[in-house]
């Protein structure tokens, strides 16, 4: 849309023209969705947008099926990263062409480890062991040990901490995703609390996932000021990490 920047001046597209900021003028280009479709010219451009789009929905669906934890966790380019990451998953197809290459769970090694909040890591804020395995319907966090004093770097104002934990079953062909169900999680604790020994926190799905599914669990942490008896987000949760730390 044009815009009006001065008694005279236009900047945009009025009709076919194109006013430009720098004063000149030039004629709309026409357009090329023609040669983008049928030019052999074109071909590895059609190929690369068309897995790009690809990877877009995968990481749509992906984060969907995780917003609640990610609301907390994230940063502003969490989007475009993961599609990056979801691209790098569809490059490891070997069965179909290009521009054809699909999401395959069994290439989802790429997506391991993948930070939601590229601002605050895991491994520069939780210390302690933890270990999330997958059996039938259910997908484990186990901690053996977890000492808040020591095993957590807490932003300076932290009162107390929530230990995060979510599970998600993705349908990758139909877009779709299952949430498993968190029976009993750590919940808030304070930062001087008593150490914790031989916890396991369980994500239940209602049914065990198909196997064709990419099953995906993320770890984090929030991190909170107590006042007055309410739990207050810290930082604008800028320092919470997330990253998934199973697939499947």
């Amino acid at each position: 849309m044009a815009q009006q920047t001065g008694i005279l001046g236009l900047q945009g597209t009025v009709g076919g023209l194109v006013f430009r900021k720098d004063g000149s003028v030039a004629q709309k280009p026409a357009s090329n969705k023609a040669k983008f479709m049928n030019a052999a010219s074109m071909a590895r451009t059609r190929e690369n947008a068309s897995e790009f789009g690809l990877a877009a929905s995968y990481s749509k669906v992906l984060r969907d099926s995780l917003r609640v934890a990610i609301a907390s966790a994230s940063d502003s380019r969490v989007a475009s990263r993961l599609t990056k990451a979801m691209r790098e998953v569809i490059g490891l197809d070997d069965t179909n062409d290009r521009g054809q290459r699909v999401f395959d769970s069994t290439n989802s090694a790429p997506l391991l480890g993948f930070n939601f909040n590229a601002g605050a890591g895991i491994g520069q804020t939780m210390y302690f062991p933890y270990e999330v395995t997958g059996a039938g319907t259910d997908v484990t966090m186990t901690i053996p040990a977890l000492n808040p004093a020591s095993d957590i770097a807490a932003p300076q104002g932290t009162t107390h901490f929530e230990v995060v934990f979510a599970a998600s079953s993705l349908d990758m062909e139909t877009l779709t995703y299952t949430n498993a169900v968190v029976a009993a999680p750590l919940g808030i604790l304070a930062v001087n609390s008593v150490a914790l020994a031989n916890q396991a926190v369980v994500a239940t799905f209602p049914a065990a996932p198909p196997a064709a599914n990419l099953v995906v669990g993320v770890v984090g942490i929030n991190f909170y000021q107590q006042v007055n008896g309410k739990f207050y987000p810290l930082n604008n949760n800028s320092t919470n990490p997330l990253a998934i730390e199973y697939v499947a």
